[in-house]
């Protein structure tokens, strides 16, 4: 008889394993930028470090998350509530 054995996702991951989650500050402001469309480039201008640093803050907070990219880190941030939703924008019609 042949056993078989389940596969074992990134997505399956414990809900323990989520909620130990931690970012630094940093990290978790790099991916408030993130999810606002900026760039690395544009993030570390407002920041005031270079676009490496910010990528690098990126990429660990990516390790930490689980995920690949930075669009999957901010969903997964957000989801653990890690980072705030985005503040609503206003119609460009609203906004004169």
């Amino acid at each position: 008889m042949v056993a078989l054995h389940e596969d074992r996702s990134p997505a399956l991951e414990s809900d323990a394993e989520t909620r130990s989650v931690t970012l630094s500050p940093r990290q978790t402001e790099c991916l408030f930028w993130v999810q606002q469309g900026k760039s690395s480039r544009d993030i570390g201008i407002i920041l005031g470090v270079s676009h490496r640093i910010v990528e690098r803050h990126v990429f660990r907070a990516c390790a930490k998350l689980g995920v690949r990219t930075r669009v999957q880190a901010v969903v997964r941030a957000r989801s653990l509530g890690l980072i705030a939703d985005p503040p609503p924008r206003l119609p460009a019609d609203r906004l004169s």
